[in-house]
């Protein structure tokens, strides 16, 4: 009870416009991996676009706190937010590891993770099964720290593992694609959609059925925020995506 009466207390602060500010004595620092239009890319040198991080910075604005973007390859995000060299990062799913880690806020869109590949590719029977396409010994990549669903992580830890690729960012995955050093990867859907359409990749194909389909949430470090701070972030964000509907597909 306590802990809700601070909290609408600080949302009374919020909506009148006061001081704000103690939730971030300084700036918070979200990871930026590598262009990912729509959500989150890279406009010059010194500024970030994207529809999820302006959804992250309008949220936190709110709330008195601001951003600085820390660049960092994929394979050590989970670890700069362990040790507080970090403090959020965009788009992740909820796994029972990560949960018990980090914190999590309300989910903010869906996302559908799909299967792309190359026309030249003769597909298998069953074509929306990953594991018919991995006993083929065809490669497939994907970040290997993301969550994809049960099936993945056990086809990750099964003989047919060694041709589940960790192949860093997403441009990098579609560049190996489309010069033939892996069969396909497994990405967000409107991410790919908005690279095939934007370059004319007439030569790429994206399965119908989705390879997982899961809620994204912003993913806290522990080291510096408390669930105080998390509580607030929801309340904000909740009334924010009432009005603000970002793209699904």
């Amino acid at each position: 009870m306590e802990r809700m009466i601070r909290i609408l207390c600080w949302c009374c602060m919020l909506s009148s416009s006061l001081d704000a500010d103690a939730f971030c004595q300084q700036p918070l620092t979200l990871v930026y991996t590598g262009d990912w239009p729509p959500y989150f890319f890279r406009v010059n040198d010194s500024t970030y676009s994207g529809t999820d991080k302006v959804l992250l910075e309008s949220a936190l604005a709110k709330m008195g706190c601001h951003l600085e973007i820390l660049p960092l390859p994929e394979k050590r995000v989970e670890m700069a937010l362990r040790s507080g060299q970090a403090d959020v990062v965009i788009a992740a799913s909820k796994n029972p590891k990560r949960q018990q880690q980090f914190w999590f806020s309300a989910p903010y869109r869906q996302q559908h993770n799909v299967l792309v590949y190359r026309t030249d590719v003769v597909l298998p029977e069953n074509q929306g099964s990953v594991r018919s396409w991995l006993e083929r010994g065809w490669l497939i990549a994907l970040n290997g720290g993301g969550w994809f669903g049960n099936e993945i992580e056990q086809l990750k830890h099964s003989r047919l593992g060694v041709s589940l690729l960790h192949v860093e960012s997403f441009g990098s995955r579609l560049d190996m694609l489309r010069l033939g050093r892996i069969d396909g990867f497994i990405d967000d859907s409107l991410a790919v959609q908005v690279r095939i359409r934007e370059e004319n990749l007439t030569d790429l194909r994206i399965l119908d059925k989705p390879v997982h389909v899961t809620p994204q949430h912003f993913m806290f470090s522990r080291a510096r925020l408390d669930t105080e701070f998390i509580d607030a972030f929801n309340q904000i964000l909740g009334k924010i995506t009432e009005v603000q509907k970002l793209p699904e597909i």
